[in-house]
């Protein structure tokens, strides 16, 4: 009798709390057709797939949990796009450590999951060809986005100087 080999498409869950991961892109992001993106729902409109998903074996994810962020045209410091993105304070250094590491300093866009550590050694899928995982990475869901927190650092550095420079002289 001939076994007939039937290749089975797994898909994961990588479900963990204050864990995000964090995919880049360095694909122009209006060059990515809209079905990339399109987005399934259960019935609940808790889980969702999209092609993204499918592309990285991931069964489903919570919507909620997903941020995104990026520019519509050319390429930007990573930095600058993650600080932007929830609780960045609590995760900037890792994900820039692993960014030098891949080489990816510029991304036209990001991919963030919370409450998700995915993992490319079980999955078997590091990129597709829009986007590369950086990495799995702690968050703390009190930290500030590090945009918002270097704001405030200058606006308390300006008050500062404002109460220490002398008043002008009446006259």
């Amino acid at each position: 009798m001939k076994k007939i080999n039937n290749k089975i498409n797994k898909a994961f869950l990588f479900n963990k709390k204050y864990k995000v991961s964090i995919w880049a892109s360095t694909h122009p992001y209006e060059d990515i057709p809209d079905e990339y993106f399109e987005e399934t729902f259960s019935k609940s409109k808790t889980r969702a797939q999209n092609n993204w998903s499918n592309n990285f074996k991931i069964r489903y994810y919570n919507p909620e949990s997903l941020e995104t962020n990026g520019s519509q045209k050319g390429l930007l410091d990573i930095k600058q796009v993650a600080g932007q993105c929830s609780y960045s304070t609590s995760f900037i250094d890792n994900l820039m450590s692993k960014a030098i590491k891949k080489n990816i300093t510029k991304v036209s866009w990001l991919i963030l999951l919370y409450e998700f550590e995915y993992s490319a050694k079980i999955s078997g899928v590091e990129s597709d060809e829009y986007v590369t995982l950086l990495g799995a990475f702690n968050y703390d869901d009190d930290a500030d986005n590090l945009i918002e927190l270097e704001s405030r650092e200058f606006d308390a550095e300006e008050l500062e100087n404002q109460d220490t420079e002398s008043p002008e002289p009446r006259v």
